[in-house]
């Protein structure tokens, strides 16, 4: 008989354990409210990493002070408190926590627990309140309340394992510094941590298990369930959770419902796959579905929908598993005649109030053809000839980038080898730059989000078509993060373009531009080295004071805004200008929404719950925390219109962006859904500004509701035709959860436009922060202003530099002006032609007008060329 090892504790159980839920309290709050009705004195301690994690809960057990080793070890702001929460009631915490504080009795502690923002152990305190603690501060747990019982959707998918495999894996000490590296160890951590689960639920080792506790047993049969269906071996998958399911019938009662959700889940991710809706999506992925796009093998559909119905047969009220059995009859083409009436979810719950044209996904034929996991995408001219590119990067630590050469002819080419980016495996949110202002456009690539500490690339463009990764000599090297958040801006107006980050679990970073290639961290002198959860930074002269502020995004605790105090410091200000919220914070960017000059403030919340986003649709009460618009109130602080514009909704966005698709002058939102498990099956969404006055979901009737993990987001007139496409990475954290590019082609909505391309004399280069004042003149409606700010958009996703600008019907442009940073100087054009490409330099008394022919996405009707045209007459005011 094969005997347990005592590493095997190290990885494969430890993985079973803190990525598996106790089943019998893994739905929603009532079992553990049961269980728990009144407020105890809670301690924890929260470490970045489970290895970390595993040395302080054997620490503890030796008989060393909770209190104390919080304070050494911990990341949470409780630390200093010794990690003291407070007197909580455990249902108002997050599921993992309130779980894991089942059958733990005062003076005991928990077992190793996975959040979002690291790993967690706690302790009910024996003899109430801990000796002399700091007073509890209910704002320092916000990353661990559950925000009134919000239910989280069920861990099927495998990324949290593969996760543990990767972190408990012996690694050299600089094996983040090299991608290439970072694919081996990740391929051998799994194969390694495959094959040790393979080998405890093996057939060798039946006689040992049938001596373990049956939880145990549930939980090995899960864990290494969860490690095929991350590597898409499905068929064996399923069968590790029909053991699983086995067990849980026998002898764990109340784990059969998780159980029955899970396969359901399972069941209906495998029919996606066998039915091809990831490799070639066309509309079956798109929400809602009908029943011309019915899969053509309907076994596994048919097997999910058995599940969904044996569990709501018990729990009748679940709207998680009422929205996954609705899509499973979807996906069979009987939606809605043959759901049973007391489950279905009538169509006219997701129809768009308005019809805004059918946006039709065009990648395959214009030849934007990637497969690839969750990643980032950057549209731009990083050629020079007048063509937007499109480069994308692939979360999967193997997978390569793609750099889209626009091949001027409504079709694009891969060239990632050509462009020498063969080794720039691995990375998530990607963003373009020019770094060092000879013109030509840089990359970004961000890595280690979600996982462990790597390194990020910075790929200097050498202005003929390749890329060398110059991360090294710029110094980017020195501390490795885990991050997908960062945004370029120049703090200090000299001109060059400084890099701020924020990290997962970290101190945030900002390096200074040098001049010479190099950047400077000075993360500390600066005052914004606050250590966070971040998901999002975004930069803008919210005070238009002339120098440029940070705003960061956290899913743990409260956002941060940073005011430039002008010498190359900020002081950190959201609770005084109204910004701190929402908890559980991601996607964020500062727009003009309403076109009065000021720079206003979109945060998204994060809640890894189905059921909070189908609320939204069905119009019952949320508990998790909505978006977030605050309105600039032009004194330095901002007021909460969430409400008021119509976007008080949880829709669980991940990459996020903006840009009008109707070219009425008012941004729009598209948001990208989801989160690694398998079960996040819903919508992206596109929101349609009125007149800066509201927001209206228009994802139906537009057809942009792709179904599956959306990241990477741009808007880009691909195609010179004046209106803007919307590129969306989609894909997940797992293998078997990759996806196709989607690529929705704009229908038109007859409205008018103009394209500017701004360079910088004095300020850099491409003209970020450059600020850009539209007064237009509609027939009869009178003049009106329109503000833009030259940046790439949302902080997970870059549009072009390049500003697209909508101007409504029968538009007359009265005066372009833009206002640049470094040199504070303003220049005003009058009586601009409008649907145009023209291009500005500073200083300059004239522009120049692009002549860019229009042509068809996927197919030629004509070369796009790019001729420069300097336009006489048209003399530039200059102040």
């Amino acid at each position: 008989m094969w005997k347990k090892p005592a590493s095997f504790c190290g990885l494969a159980l430890m993985i079973a354990v803190v990525a598996f839920r106790p089943p019998a309290f893994a739905h929603g709050s009532q079992a553990a409210q049961s269980t728990a009705a009144h407020e105890i004195p809670l301690q924890v301690i929260v470490v970045r990493s489970a290895d970390e994690a595993q040395q302080v809960l054997d620490r503890l057990k030796k008989g060393e002070g909770f209190g104390q080793l919080a304070r050494e070890k911990s990341i949470d702001p409780t630390a200093e408190a010794g990690g003291y929460m407070g007197m909580l009631d455990p249902a108002t915490l997050r599921a993992e926590l309130r779980d894991a504080l089942v059958g733990v009795r005062p003076g005991q502690i928990s077992g190793i627990v996975r959040l979002p923002s690291g790993y967690a152990i706690l302790k009910a305190v024996e003899d109430g309140v801990p000796n002399n603690p700091k007073d509890a501060d209910p704002a320092r747990n916000q990353a661990l309340a559950a925000t009134g019982a919000v239910k989280s959707s069920p861990d099927v998918g495998g990324q949290g394992e593969a996760e543990g495999a990767l972190i408990q894996f012996p690694k050299p000490g600089n094996w983040n510094q090299d991608p290439r590296k970072i694919c081996d160890i990740r391929t051998q951590s799994l194969a390694d941590a495959t094959a040790m689960v393979q080998k405890y639920v093996g057939a060798e080792n039946q006689a040992f298990l049938k001596l373990q506790p049956p939880l145990d047993v549930m939980q090995a049969h899960y864990a290494m369930g969860q490690l095929y269906a991350y590597q898409g071996k499905m068929d064996l998958a399923v069968a590790q959770y029909e053991e699983a399911y086995r067990v849980a019938i026998s002898d764990i009662p109340a784990a059969v419902p998780m159980m029955e959700e899970a396969l359901g889940v399972l069941h209906l991710h495998k029919s996606e796959m066998e039915n091809g809706a990831y490799r070639a999506p066309g509309k079956r992925c798109l929400f809602p579905m009908g029943a011309a796009d019915a899969s053509q093998k309907p076994y596994e559909s048919q097997e999910a929908v058995k599940y969904f119905l044996k569990y709501l047969s018990r729990r009748p009220d679940e709207i998680e598993v009422k929205w996954l059995l609705n899509l499973s009859y979807m996906t069979l083409g009987k939606y809605p005649a043959e759901v049973p009436q007391k489950f279905l979810i009538p169509p006219s719950t997701f129809e768009s109030q308005e019809d805004v044209g059918r946006f039709v996904d065009v990648a395959t034929e214009a030849g934007l053809k990637s497969f690839s996991m969750a990643g980032g995408v950057t549209v731009d001219d990083f050629e020079n000839n007048g063509l937007f590119d499109v480069v994308t990067s692939n979360f999967e630590s193997c997978g390569a980038m793609h750099f889209f050469h626009n091949n001027g002819d409504g079709t694009f080419t891969d060239q990632m080898e050509k462009a020498g980016l063969s080794d720039q495996v691995g990375g998530l949110n990607i963003m373009q730059t020019d770094y060092n202002n000879d013109g030509c456009l840089d990359i970004l690539v961000m890595r280690g989000a979600w996982e462990a500490p790597m390194r990020k690339s910075l790929l200097r463009n050498n202005c003929d078509g390749t890329f060398t990764d110059v991360t090294k000599a710029s110094g980017l090297t020195e501390k490795v993060t885990s991050s997908q958040a960062a945004v370029w801006a120049d703090i200090n107006n000299d001109g060059l373009l400084d890099l701020f980050v924020g990290n997962e679990s970290s101190p945030a970073q900002l390096f200074l531009n040098k001049g010479d290639g190099t950047f400077e961290d000075i993360s500390a002198s600066a005052g914004i080295d606050r250590v966070a959860f971040s998901k999002g930074v975004a930069a803008a002269d919210y005070d238009n004071d002339g120098y440029v502020d940070f705003y960061v995004s956290n899913l743990s605790g409260e956002n941060f805004l940073y005011h430039n105090n002008h010498d190359n410091t900020f002081t950190e200000v959201a609770q005084k200008a109204g910004v701190a919220g929402p908890a559980h914070g991601f996607a964020t960017w500062f727009f003009d929404y309403d076109n009065d000059g000021y720079p206003d403030l979109f945060v998204t919340s994060y809640f890894v719950s189905l059921e909070e986003t189908a609320k939204t649709y069905l119009g019952v009460p949320h508990n998790a925390t909505t978006l977030k618009l605050f309105k600039n109130v032009g004194d330095g602080t901002f007021r909460d219109v969430t409400a008021e514009v119509g976007l008080n909704k949880v829709f669980m966005p991940m990459g996020a962006n903006f840009g009008d698709i109707d070219n009425d002058g008012f941004l729009d939102i598209y948001l990208g859904t989801g989160n690694p498990s398998y079960a996040s099956l819903i919508p992206n969404v596109l929101l349609r500004n009125h007149d800066g006055k509201y927001f209206v979901d228009v994802t139906t009737s537009s057809g942009t509701g792709e179904l599956h993990k959306g990241h990477g987001i741009a808007f880009a007139d691909l195609d010179n035709s004046g209106d803007e496409a919307i590129v969306a990475e989609v894909g997940g954290a797992t293998p078997a959860d990759s996806h196709a590019l989607r690529v929705f082609q704009n229908p038109g909505h007859g409205n008018d436009w103009i394209s500017l391309k701004l360079i910088g004399v004095k300020s850099n280069r491409p003209a970020i922060g450059a600020r850009i004042k539209l007064t237009v003149e509609n027939q009869g409606q009178g003049s009106r202003s329109i503000y833009r700010t030259v940046g790439s958009g949302g902080s997970f996703g870059a549009s072009p530099l390049q500003q697209h600008i909508g101007l409504g019907k029968t538009a007359r442009i009265l005066s372009v002006e833009i206002w640049w940073p470094a040199s504070n100087t303003r220049q005003v054009f009058s009586n601009v032609e409008k649907n145009q490409f023209l291009e500005i330099k500073e200083f300059a008394d004239s522009y120049t007008k692009l002549e860019r022919k229009p042509y068809h996405l996927g197919g030629s009707a004509g070369s796009a060329v790019a001729l420069a045209k300097p336009v006489a007459g048209d003399t530039a005011k200059k102040d």
